[in-house]
């Protein structure tokens, strides 16, 4: 089985156990290195999920170029032994290292639709296109250990591989959701972009804004835009242009005129009662009453 090596310089012999766990591909790798710099390439058809579990005599880690920077070699003398890095599918990654002995891995090949099986939908396959390499999570790598000193042999090893594999894609997934969050907490609207929807949203407070005519005029995807919006606001779309309209109802109030059902009709309400509804859960107060307040 393509357990996902090529390209191979200075390294010595191999030992490869391929497990079908979860229904997603696994091979425990046992790789012997020659003395001096080694190196080989990783990729695969589908998203690889790489865990180095041991390296003996020096560390090893993974490049998107074979000619990275020397100068990270003291950085990583300072990193914890082992580590973990996700390979999108056919793209091509280096694992490079100098003066190491032995390097034991665990890989998943983890092919979307198996990955969904296990996950549903609590897994976003978009995780799996954006590459990660050379990062360090404890709880990957206590269960890559435990996946790697199994045996075939082993009394109900494929229920306890089965649990394994999908306790280790679960964690992966917590961990992109954690990496994702903080993100999108650094990231928000430019003000180009925040301007262009608020104007949007103050030019259409009569009727309801789907959040992809939002999210198509900042150029993001709605769940990208929803995040950066919250991010600059502090609110949702939805609250903010909820908000504006209420705002906007104050402002007709003002009109005696006006009944409340051509106001509600003006700020986007289908009906008296839900006006009446949302004004009151925002003011306190009627609508009635807040006009009577302010005409006394």
């Amino acid at each position: 089985m393509d357990h996902g090596s090529s390209h191979q310089h200075n390294l010595g012999a191999a030992r490869v156990r391929s497990h079908n766990l979860c229904g997603i591909e696994v091979h425990c790798v046992q790789q012997d290195v020659m003395p001096g710099r080694a190196w080989h390439q990783l990729s695969n058809r589908h998203p690889m999920l790489a865990i180095v579990v041991n390296e003996t005599g020096g560390m090893c880690e993974a490049r998107p170029s074979l000619h990275g920077d020397t100068n990270r070699t003291n950085g990583r003398r300072h990193r914890r032994n082992g580590h973990t890095s996700l390979i999108p599918a056919g793209l091509p990654i280096w694992c490079y290292s100098d003066q190491i002995a032995r390097v034991e891995a665990v890989r998943l090949m983890l092919d979307v639709d198996r990955v969904a099986d296990v996950m549903g939908d609590e897994f976003q396959v978009a995780r799996l296109s954006e590459p990660r390499l050379t990062f360090f999570d404890e709880n990957l790598q206590v269960l890559a250990r435990l996946l790697a000193s199994s045996r075939e042999d082993m009394p109900g090893f494929h229920l306890f591989g089965d649990s394994i594999v999908a306790a280790i894609v679960a964690r992966f997934s917590h961990l992109s959701v954690m990496s994702e969050s903080a993100s999108s907490r650094r990231l928000g609207l430019t003000r180009r972009q925040l301007t262009q929807v608020t104007d949007f949203m103050n030019d259409n407070l009569s009727r309801c804004i789907r959040l992809a005519e939002l999210a198509s005029l900042a150029g993001l995807s709605a769940s990208q835009f929803g995040r950066a919006f919250k991010v600059s606001t502090g609110t949702t779309p939805h609250s903010w242009h909820l908000v504006t309209r209420i705002e906007y109802a104050k402002r007709l109030l003002a009109n005696r005129e006006k009944s409340l059902v051509d106001i509600a009709l003006e700020t986007g309400f289908s009906e008296q009662s839900h006006f009446t509804r949302a004004f009151t859960s925002a003011n306190g107060v009627s609508p009635n009453a807040w006009r009577r307040s302010r005409m006394s």
